[in-house]
């Protein structure tokens, strides 16, 4: 669809507000990052998600979910966009989308996946699926609380947050880049794997939360499994968008 012919107008469905492009940030030829002034917008919980529907002339309609990548003490609303092979929403995002358009951004959605924050957090994520926990690092980063990030990132540049994750004091950081690795690089560079974890101190208590591909995701599930101890393990998957 060409930029002329798409527009963004309220679904009818009362949870959409209007909301604006305050900023947007090119990543790599992948990802960005979009932030968003959305009226009436109501506080998030870190590791929920909101909704953006794109509505054509002819009244074709798509409508997708995006994790909210930022804090819920930050006033615009952040979101981690990755541009995939037949992405609609996505691509439309990513390649015609600038600052100043408008669009409908739903209120926050979701109590499945939100940060728990009864034990030590521990964040398992991979390319993309690092969105949510941008949200839920920083708002535990502004309160002094401990929790564990592992990423897995083709690149360096998708880590996005590497620099933050480095400075927070209170936070233990593995990222790993399994193919183009900058020259010097110091972190990890394998896949996730039975030896990811061994780092942990079984004695403590940890929540685990994983986001990225149904692969992914299954295999980390395995991984966790075979600690030899039971943990609360929440999980969120990503498609095509």
């Amino acid at each position: 669809m060409e930029r002329a012919k798409i527009f963004w107008i309220m679904t009818g469905l009362q949870h959409f507000n209007n909301a604006i492009i305050t900023k947007k940030k090119i990543i790599n030829s992948d990802l960005c990052l979009i932030n968003f002034e959305v009226e009436n917008w109501h506080k998030h919980v870190p590791g929920q998600y909101s909704e953006i529907c794109l509505t054509a002339e002819n009244g074709y309609q798509a409508i997708r979910p995006y994790s909210i990548a930022s804090s819920p003490d930050e006033k615009s609303v952040t979101f981690l966009i990755e541009r995939i092979n037949n992405g609609e929403v996505s691509n439309f995002l990513y390649d015609i989308s600038t600052e100043g358009d408008n669009f409908q951004v739903s209120n926050p959605i979701g109590k499945r996946f939100i940060l728990q924050n009864k034990k030590i957090p521990i964040f398992v994520a991979s390319g993309s699926g690092i969105a949510p926990f941008i949200s839920m690092s920083k708002y535990l980063a502004n309160k002094n609380k401990r929790f564990y990030m592992y990423h897995w990132s083709k690149n360096f540049s998708g880590l996005v947050i590497y620099e933050e994750n480095k400075s927070y004091i209170n936070s233990l950081y593995f990222p790993n880049i399994t193919r183009n690795k900058p020259p010097n690089w110091t972190g990890g560079d394998s896949r996730i794997n039975s030896k990811t974890f061994n780092n942990l101190d079984l004695n403590n208590q940890y929540e685990f939360y994983v986001c990225g591909s149904d692969f992914f995701v299954e295999n980390a599930l395995d991984i966790i499994s075979n600690l030899g101890k039971k943990f609360d393990i929440y999980t969120e998957r990503f498609g095509s968008f």
